[in-house]
């Protein structure tokens, strides 16, 4: 079949997670409320890091993660919760190229930001007088950077699959992610296959083996300690914040890291469902109430709130 520009009648057909009536009832509860949680969780993350002063370290690096977190999952979930309720189940061209560009750039971003975190971690832990190098100038710098791959990486993905050719039914999962959306094409995408590569691969491999050494070297650090009542503490914080970066960087290592002859919808639609709905969700409670002065300060602002 000849392949067609193109244009901004086009339309794509999101095939979403299910075609049963019921269970898309069901979903839309679910997705709600975790989107709900998300939003919540996130708001009040950042605006308590905004208000208490003494929260303006290097951990307000946690202010950038909620922004990112709340923006994060507003560009997919509003769409498929529509897309529940609806027989109709389409999103418009200039749409599906708003929501990848979009999409494509707080992920990169993330995925800088969590390996940020992970050095600055890394810097509390094991070299206390490191930890003054994690200005907030520096928080500020690394934000900047994260901000200008993120735009970089979002302009070449966008404008690299949007300028290729489809045949037939424009019909992608539950919302316009890369990979499914190369897969539509019928002319040659190696170009873009190889960028895509390129560009993902590089952001998220540099991420995750900065992420992974500054690990080790907490985990090294922690069984040299003498007391077992802290090697407890920082172990439990340190585990429950290399599974959520786990979460997410596994699931978008299989996605984009793998040839376009191995997409199964069925299991990327699960795939992306984690890194797109639940990672946002985990990340305020994960890494927020493992943080003791975000605690306390919370613990304040609302004991101030019961007073009044």
């Amino acid at each position: 079949m000849e392949g067609t520009n193109l244009s901004r009648g086009t339309e794509f057909e999101l095939l979403g997670l299910t075609s049963d009536p019921q269970l898309q009832r069901l979903l839309f509860v679910v997705f709600l409320g975790l989107h709900t949680i998300t939003l919540l969780g996130n708001l009040v993350v950042f605006l308590l890091i905004h208000v208490r002063a003494t929260l303006h370290t290097p951990r307000s690096l946690l202010k950038i993660l909620s922004f990112l977190g709340f923006c994060y999952s507003s560009t997919v979930v509003p769409q498929t919760l529509v897309n529940f309720l609806v027989k109709r189940k389409v999103i418009s061209y200039l749409g599906c190229m708003a929501q990848m560009f979009f999409y494509a750039g707080f992920a990169t971003s993330e995925c800088y930001l969590s390996a940020a975190m992970a050095y600055d971690r890394y810097a509390a832990i094991c070299s206390p007088l490191l930890s003054t190098i994690m200005s907030p100038g520096v928080c500020a710098s690394l934000s900047v950077g994260s901000y200008s791959v993120r735009l970089l990486n979002s302009l070449i993905h966008t404008s690299c699959i949007f300028s290729l050719k489809f045949c037939g039914a424009h019909g992608t999962h539950f919302f316009c992610d890369g990979p499914h959306i190369l897969s539509l094409s019928c002319v040659d995408t190696s170009l873009c296959e190889i960028l895509l590569f390129i560009f993902a691969g590089f952001n998220l491999l540099s991420c995750t083996l900065t992420i992974l050494i500054s690990y080790f070297l907490i985990l090294i650090t922690i069984l040299r300690m003498n007391s077992a009542q802290g090697r407890f503490k920082v172990f439990s914080t340190c585990a429950s914040h290399l599974t959520a970066v786990c979460l997410f960087f596994g699931t978008t290592l299989s996605m984009y890291l793998r040839p376009r002859c191995s997409y199964s919808l069925t299991q990327d639609r699960t795939v992306a469902v984690i890194y797109t709905v639940v990672i946002p969700m985990l990340n305020p409670l994960i890494y927020s109430l493992r943080n003791k002065d975000v605690k306390e300060a919370l613990r304040k602002v609302w004991g101030r709130k019961a007073m009044e």
